[in-house]
């Protein structure tokens, strides 16, 4: 038996002014998969942080690239002291 991992999906949660949006990717999907990675890329260089694991409930680790098989990712402003 041959089996391929079944496609997921991956949740993006993006905190803001707004409270925070989301986007989403079915990890199956290449247009999806680059769509969110431009997300990704493009609040990294903003200078957000991101934060993801593999699966929902596990502990978070900070992320340098943008990893599609990630069930969930949180981007974080940078935070300004004062």
């Amino acid at each position: 038996m041959n089996k391929t991992p079944e496609p997921r999906v991956g949740e993006m949660s993006i905190m803001d002014y707004t409270g925070h949006s989301r986007v989403t990717w079915d990890t199956g999907e290449p247009g999806e998969i680059a769509t969110a990675r431009e997300v990704f890329d493009s609040l990294i260089a903003k200078g957000y942080s991101a934060f993801g694991s593999k699966e929902k409930a596990a502990p978070k680790h900070k992320l340098g690239t943008f990893d599609p098989t990630m069930e969930e990712l949180i981007m974080v402003p940078r935070t300004v002291g004062g």
